[in-house]
């Protein structure tokens, strides 16, 4: 039975990954280790094949953001540290130490099921304090630092290695807060010196690892640069990284308007004159959002071509004008380059008012990737 071609699918690079881990590990310097964050199926690309190529290029560990992410890089065979960014709660502490997870820490409750887990098994549980400089979402005050890791030391098989913070404005202009931050995260390192010396600090993300050279600590924590993905576009002069993502698809169908024939859900879009339209079998339930209506790009023969309408669940409509023998199954260029021209995460996130990381993260799991090895 001939098994017909996917209408829309992502080709990752992997080259280009290991070769921006590589890139970013000489950015930073020896003094510094990569944490590279593949949560989220490392941001649409594949957990288990850019874990292990992530790790090839030369980073230190992984971070995820659960305990079902975790399990399923340990399944696939990554051995490597791995650091759960989010707290858990106490009734997973008996996986997260069988799985030899590095644990974020910010919960007495926790610390004291970690230790409790650790100690039925003859093993010592690894974990990171989570202080809150000032993003307001997780992790203990800094005021609250030092009583919380001195009450953290006195459990059993439970041991602290790390400290890390989380910026909040690391990629905008005004660089004022995220260096308030990072003031009051170097006194907490300083107080916790005294009771616990020689803890891995890390708190850069990937925007601040591009802007805040003195932000590399022990570790730096990037997603996006991995990805080769910029946080923003000014910040792509900073390092030259390879874009490790192409996501295409096929035209489904072609057909001519008249002027003023409407097209997609609440008509937003008429055509101003005689024009050709092509339907893409890609939509936001696949990952394209809906907030590109009218306003999105992809490219096709090599030139940019506009969104028209709303995007539906699974369709998204294109206007090639005048283009001339345009037939279904043409392939279209949704993120990446074709001829000349190249649209990157970036461009959608702008068109679509939001953050490489969302676009990302939209990705369906159910979208087949190619590997490019």
């Amino acid at each position: 039975m001939r098994i017909s071609q996917p209408p829309n699918w992502l080709e990752i690079d992997l080259p280009a990954i290991r070769g921006n881990v590589a890139a970013l590990q000489k950015f930073i310097g020896e003094h510094c280790k990569v944490l590279a964050v593949v949560k989220a199926n490392a941001y649409g690309h594949g957990a288990q094949q850019v874990a292990r190529t992530a790790l090839e290029g030369g980073a230190w560990g992984l971070c995820v953001a659960s305990l079902p992410e975790a399990r399923e890089l340990r399944r696939g065979g990554i051995d490597s540290p791995l650091l759960s960014l989010n707290s858990g709660r106490p009734e997973e502490a008996g996986e997260v130490v069988h799985l030899h997870l590095i644990q974020a820490l910010y919960s007495r409750e926790t610390a004291e099921a970690l230790s409790k887990a650790a100690l039925r098994i003859g093993y010592e549980a690894e974990a990171h304090l989570k202080i809150d400089t000032g993003m307001g979402r997780l992790g203990v005050r800094p005021e609250e630092a030092l009583q919380f890791a001195a009450e953290v030391a006195e459990f059993p098989a439970l041991r602290l290695t790390g400290v890390f913070s989380h910026l909040a404005t690391a990629e905008e202009p005004d660089e004022t807060y995220a260096l308030a931050q990072f003031q009051r995260f170097r006194d907490c390192l300083d107080s916790l010196a005294s009771r616990l010396p020689g803890l891995n600090a890390h708190i850069a993300n990937s925007a601040a690892t591009l802007k805040f050279p003195h932000m590399h600590l022990d570790f730096v924590r990037v997603g996006l640069l991995v990805y080769g993905v910029y946080p923003t576009f000014q910040l792509s002069r900073a390092l030259e990284l390879r874009p490790a993502l192409t996501w295409k698809t096929r035209i489904a169908f072609v057909k001519t308007l008249a002027a003023g024939t409407p097209v997609s859900y609440g008509r937003t879009w008429r055509a101003n004159s005689p024009t050709t339209i092509a339907t893409l079998p890609v939509g936001y339930g696949d990952g394209y959002p809906r907030a590109l209506s009218n306003r999105g790009q992809v490219l096709l023969r090599g030139r940019l071509r506009p969104v028209v309408g709303r995007v539906c669940m699974n369709h998204t409509l294109i206007d090639i004008g005048e283009e001339p023998e345009v037939r279904p199954g043409e392939e279209v260029v949704l993120i990446g380059q074709q001829e000349q021209n190249r649209l990157t995460v970036n461009h959608l996130a702008e068109w679509g008012e939001t953050v490489p990381h969302e676009i990302l993260g939209r990705l369906g799991r159910h979208l087949p990737r190619v590997y490019v090895k």
